[in-house]
Formats: C-alpha cells, sequence, structure tokens
C-alpha cells in the first residue's frame, strides 16, 4: 500500500478519476454530499491540507509550499484522462499545483480542470483576512456561509479552527503575489448565482491565468457553498465535464 501524507481516496472507481481541493477551512469530509450524490462509478480523491482535520503535518500558510508538498504525493495517484475539482480556495490551490506539474513537465496532467466559486488568485491582493482579530475573523468565515452559528460561537472548536482560517488565508493571500505560467487547459467554473462571499468580476478574473476560453456556469439559487446545498446539481456538471453524460454548457 503506498503511503500517502496528503491525499485520501474517499472512493474506489472504474470510470474515471475525480481529485477534489477543499475550501477555506475544509478537509477530506468536505466532499461527502458530493460523494453521496454521485451515482456514476468514479474514483475519488480528496486533498486534505497539513495542519487540517486528520492530518499529522504542521499548519501551512504559503501557495508554493503548499503545492509542493502536494507535488509529492499527486504523481503516485493520478490517471490519464483525470479531473481537478477545487472549491473556493480550493480551485486557487488546484490551479497552482496543475501549473507546477506543467512547468515540471509531469508525466501525467488532467485533462480538465474544474473551479467552484473560486475567486481568481489576484483578487486576494489587497486583501490581509489572515491578520483579522480573532472577532472580524469570524464575521469574515460567516459570509462563505454553510457554517452553523453554534460552531461560530463554540469558544474551544474555534480555538482550533481559527489558525486553520488564518493558515488558509495566508495561502489565498500568497497566490495573488505568487508567479505563474498560464495554464493551457480545459476549464469550467462554476458560480452560485447568489454569491455573497466574491464577485462575479473575481471569477472572470480567471482569463488572466488561462491560456483558453473558459465557460462561467451558474447554478441558480446558490450561495457560496452550494457543493452542499445543490451536490447533486454540482455532481451533474461533473459527470457532463467528465464526459458521462452529453455535454450542456450554459452562457453567462
Amino acid at each position: 500500500m503506498m503511503e500517502l501524507k496528503t491525499f485520501f481516496r474517499l472512493r474506489e472507481g472504474r470510470k474515471g478519476q475525480l481529485i477534489c481541493f477543499p475550501y477555506l477551512g475544509g478537509y477530506v469530509n468536505s466532499f461527502y454530499d458530493m460523494v453521496r450524490a454521485m451515482k456514476e462509478d468514479i474514483e475519488i480523491w480528496v486533498a486534505n491540507p497539513p495542519g487540517h482535520f486528520g492530518s499529522e503535518l504542521g499548519l501551512i500558510n504559503d501557495i508554493n509550499e503548499l503545492t509542493s508538498l502536494y507535488l509529492q504525493d499527486i504523481s503516485k495517484i493520478i490517471k490519464s484522462g483525470s479531473v481537478f475539482f477545487g472549491h473556493s480556495m480550493g480551485g486557487v490551490v488546484s490551479y497552482f499545483l496543475l501549473e507546477k506539474m506543467t512547468c515540471n513537465q509531469h508525466e501525467i496532467l488532467p485533462k480538465t480542470l474544474i473551479l467552484s466559486a473560486s475567486a481568481a488568485p489576484s483578487s486576494f491582493a489587497d486583501k490581509q483576512y489572515s491578520q483579522l482579530s480573532d472577532k472580524d475573523l469570524i464575521e469574515q468565515i460567516k459570509v462563505y456561509g454553510g457554517m452553523p452559528e453554534a460552531v461560530l460561537n463554540d469558544r474551544e472548536l474555534m480555538k482550533i479552527m481559527l489558525p486553520i482560517f488564518r493558515a488558509d488565508y495566508g495561502i489565498l493571500e500568497s497566490s495573488a503575489k505568487a508567479s505563474y505560467n498560464k495554464i493551457d487547459m480545459e476549464t469550467y467554473l462554476l458560480w452560485g448565482e447568489n454569491d455573497k462571499a466574491e464577485t462575479i468580476r473575481s471569477a472572470r478574473m480567471w482569463s488572466d491565468y488561462l491560456v483558453q476560453d473558459f465557460d462561467i456556469i451558474p447554478i441558480s439559487d446558490a450561495e457560496h457553498m452550494f457543493i452542499h446545498s445543490k451536490a447533486a446539481e454540482v455532481v451533474s456538471y461533473i459527470n457532463q465535464f467528465m464526459d458521462l453524460e452529453t455535454m450542456k454548457v450554459i452562457d453567462m
């Protein structure tokens, strides 16, 4: 059995491979709603960020350090024809990992990149969320939705979570300054129509990072954390992008 520090297989499958990257504060279990909604026989892996739940590694707050760590494990699991899926912060992380794989002339690359509710790295250039006070940081986390008030008001749990949030914001803020080469890959971007956390302008800024044009696909009546509330719809699009269903791209 191969030894992996940063990737966990949630499900075995024979129809393709999906490699997922979680949102800010997220971890392996963040994708269970999607896994339950997925009927197709797809192999699913999830990156578990260092210092998050289930990880024995220390927190990382720099995009290059994180993707260098992921690079060590990705070659052990990736298969031809795989698809990268990154939600919110996970989209930024998946992009920079893919950029690093491309620059290193990695033998196997994914065929498609799916960005989900993900603002372009440059949109974090002037933000310093990692430096907020505990109180203000919790207020910022509330903007994303999806986290119960009971959790946000649990002081003991917040003692654990706040350093994770700070480190993750550090990753996003460092991504705005990181050097990169544009990636030439089929890319799609899923976007919640009612997203209050990020703007559609920040989504369109991905054009600075990609060679090919990309489609922005709206998820109706959806806020930022739609991979939970609209899991079945997200899975339907994933199946299309993996050529498991007839492709129906929506213009926005």
